[in-house]
């Protein structure tokens, strides 16, 4: 089969519409916990198909579609079809019960321990409550370990400007600021605990602008509520739901290694890279952010995992390698060709024999073939740098295929031995969102804060509480904060309403618990299943956490009109306030976030060529696989393609650097990385034709180098400055 152009075949990928590419919205869904990479049907073509349409293949088909309507002929099957276009509401049913469940049980514990503020509980019970188990079990333990850190700091503050308004709202706003910030640089549940910490500190400043001699007093009430909140939520979640994370994860994770294996075999087959070959490469790219969020999920349902944690990162780790060698084979194959013989009677068919359909009946015996054929490739020879470059790419995907079979026989069994953690450098992927986030929040509560002060509102401090929490909760959704937080608003807005009717027309009349706990159940299981769906649900999330402030439920329930008209006013407002920040202060566009990384990168890449003192290949590795992470879900499959590359290239400077270390070509290789490094292409690509390093895997790094300035010559030739580091583009 005749080769074309890498570069050709790249560009043509990325100006169709490649059919591995991932759909964004699919990770747009702001209530939903995890997500799921999708892969193409068609982006890996097959080695050999058979051929279809024999009368043997008819008349089995046949066999299976009379068999098929026959069973349709039993009742049960009847009854099935006649419910399958509703099936989906069972499951989001199931999560109605478990909210109404969790927020009754707080309000329970809560009234028998006679709490005054029992909405805390309870609204903390439908906070916590969310469609997944395992990642609201993790919320949970980090929402504690956040609520505990707020109130021990908003006592603080309070001790320290008992008297000093002014200096206590602006240090109130500042930690504000902070949490913002860390809601955007942590990641996942240590971002909610983070969120949380402003929230709580917020409440109880809330709660204490009486009396602030009862700071700490009140703070462990308010403490012990929301701690009464999650447990409840917990328990409710742990009696009627274990949760799917595990099974989510095991499906990727097999997806992920189905793609990988034959995409690679068929890169080794074809001798170099198709579009789609590329474009199916990438997908997993784009995808590891919402791997690593599975992981945390899983994780967070069993206690098991979570001492294994360290086993899912090699994993990772792993799978990052993988794609690096199959990006350089198939770069290096398809512009250079080479070693045809050596793939098609030794490295194929040593990877054909992973076999991961053994994974349904025989996973360890596939685990035992996997270190064979690792085995067989470590004792290959490699007599030039082409030979060298493929079977190290055959070994990187065999770890990786190593490490995310493992990772599966864990997520299925208690049989795995705890792995040591690797070394995990600490790396910013990029701090600028996490800065942004961290002035809107500080904004907008500085802003609630000072037209409360001048407006002299009664109830102006609790709408610094919904103010604070709206630009804390939504501030980690990227380019779709915006749209969840006027949803959000939205509604709160209409529970205002609402709340109204069932406020003064409803609970007056009910005068015993179990009644109240009847309006609950008619009010919450509704809200949850209309937040479990896909249709604005944000909405309804903040319905529901809108509601109980709004009943006033507490022990004992008094009613007053003006209390609730200024309490709902509040409310409203101080949602409002923190969707208009989401205007003022947008979060960068996903586009320009995708290129900034890109920038940064290059930048780091530059700073790694001239400076020797930073060959770290655990810092750089990490670094880079945090911002493949980091990549928004709108990224194009050339940014993923550009990312991997400055991966690579990274590594191969690295290696050349301590191959060379002890020989006397190091002058002249400093002087290519250099010419690389400031963008002189055809200076370096000059100067390293000329170096004759060897270890033949020296030679395979040169290689790997000059593969990258012929694929990627705009990329390295491109200037950075300033501007484009803070404004997210290329100037």
């Amino acid at each position: 089969m005749p080769r074309g152009s890498h570069a050709e075949d790249t560009r043509r990928c990325g100006n169709a519409k490649a059919h591995g590419r991932v759909d964004g919205a699919a990770y747009q869904s702001a209530i939903r916990p995890y997500g799921c990479i999708i892969f193409p049907r068609c982006a890996v073509p097959m080695l050999a198909q058979r051929p279809m349409g024999s009368s043997p293949a008819r008349r089995k088909m046949s066999d299976v579609h009379e068999r098929s309507f026959s069973a349709l002929g039993s009742p049960l099957a009847l009854v099935r079809a006649a419910l399958a276009p509703v099936s989906f509401l069972g499951p989001r049913l199931v999560f109605g019960l478990r909210l109404a469940a969790s927020v009754s049980l707080a309000l329970y514990i809560t009234y028998y321990l006679e709490l005054q503020n029992s909405f805390w509980a309870a609204t903390t019970a439908a906070i916590v409550c969310q469609p997944n188990l395992g990642a609201s079990l993790q919320k949970g333990r980090y929402r504690a370990i956040g609520t505990i850190i707020g109130g021990l700091v908003m006592v603080a503050l309070l001790a320290l400007f008992p008297q000093q308004r002014n200096c206590l709202l602006l240090c109130l706003a500042l930690w504000c600021g902070l949490c913002g910030f860390a809601v955007v640089m942590l990641r996942n549940f240590a971002s909610y605990a983070a969120a949380l910490s402003g929230i709580t500190a917020v409440i109880i400043f809330a709660d204490t602008l009486t009396d602030p001699s009862t700071a700490f007093f009140l703070a462990v009430i308010r403490v012990g509520e929301i701690c009464i909140g999650i447990a409840s939520a917990g328990l409710v979640m742990v009696l009627t739901d274990f949760g799917a994370a595990r099974q989510l994860l095991a499906r990727t994770l097999r997806q992920t290694a189905e793609l990988i294996a034959s995409g690679f075999i068929a890169t080794l087959a074809r001798g170099g890279e198709t579009p789609e070959l590329v474009s199916a490469r990438r997908s997993v790219t784009r995808g590891l952010g919402t791997l690593h969020g599975q992981i945390d999920a899983a994780i967070g349902e069993s206690s098991y995992l979570r001492s294994r944690a360290a086993n899912l990162q090699i994993m990772l780790d792993a799978l990052v390698g993988a794609l690096v060698g199959w990006r350089n084979a198939g770069a290096h194959l398809a512009l250079r060709g080479g070693c045809p013989a050596l793939i098609g009677e030794q490295l194929v068919p040593l990877l054909e024999r992973i076999d991961l359909a053994q994974l349904d009946h025989a996973p360890r015996q596939l685990r035992q073939t996997v270190e064979e054929v690792q085995a067989e490739l470590r004792a290959l020879p490699m007599p030039d740098s082409a030979s060298c470059i493929a079977i190290e790419a055959s070994r990187d995907v065999a770890t990786g295929l190593a490490g995310l079979i493992d990772a599966i026989l864990l997520l299925r069994d208690r049989k795995s031995p705890r792995l040591a953690a690797p070394r995990q450098p600490f790396v910013i992927a990029d701090p600028l969102p996490a800065v942004l986030n961290g002035l809107r929040v500080f904004a907008a509560v500085l802003a609630m804060s000072a037209f409360w002060v001048v407006s002299a509102w009664p109830n102006g401090a609790f709408a610094i509480v919904f103010a604070a929490a709206g630009t804390l909760i939504f501030g980690s959704f990227g380019d779709q904060a915006r749209v969840l937080a006027k949803d959000y608003a939205i509604g709160a807005t209409v529970m205002a309403a609402l709340g109204g009717v069932l406020y003064f027309g409803v609970l007056p009349s009910l005068s015993t618990f179990p009644a109240l706990i009847a309006l609950i159940v008619l009010l919450f299981v509704p809200l949850g299943i209309l937040q479990a769906g896909t249709w604005h649900n944000v909405a309804f999330l903040g319905m529901s956490v809108a509601s109980l402030p709004l009943l006033g439920v507490g022990n004992p329930i008094s009613y007053d009109a003006v209390t609730y008209f200024n309490l709902a006013l509040s409310i409203v407002t101080g949602t409002v306030i923190g969707t208009l920040f989401f205007v003022v202060m947008p979060t960068i566009p996903p586009q320009q976030r995708a290129r900034r990384l890109l920038a940064l990168s290059l930048r780091d890449f530059r700073r790694l060529a001239h400076d020797n003192r930073s060959a770290d290949f655990a810092r750089w590795n990490k670094l880079l696989a945090r911002r493949a992470e980091a990549l928004p879900p709108q990224a194009t499959s050339e940014e993923a393609g550009s990312l991997m590359a400055l991966l690579s290239l990274g590594q191969a400077v690295i290696h050349l650097r301590i191959a060379a270390s002890r020989d006397p070509i190091i002058g002249e290789l400093q002087r290519a990385i250099d010419a690389l490094a400031t963008g002189q292409l055809a200076m370096a690509r000059e100067a390293l034709q000329r170096l004759a390093p060897q270890p033949v895997r020296a030679r395979a790094a040169v290689e790997v180098i000059i593969d990258a300035i012929d694929l990627h010559a705009e990329l390295l030739t491109a200037r950075i400055d300033t501007r484009a580091l803070f404004l997210s583009t290329f100037s």
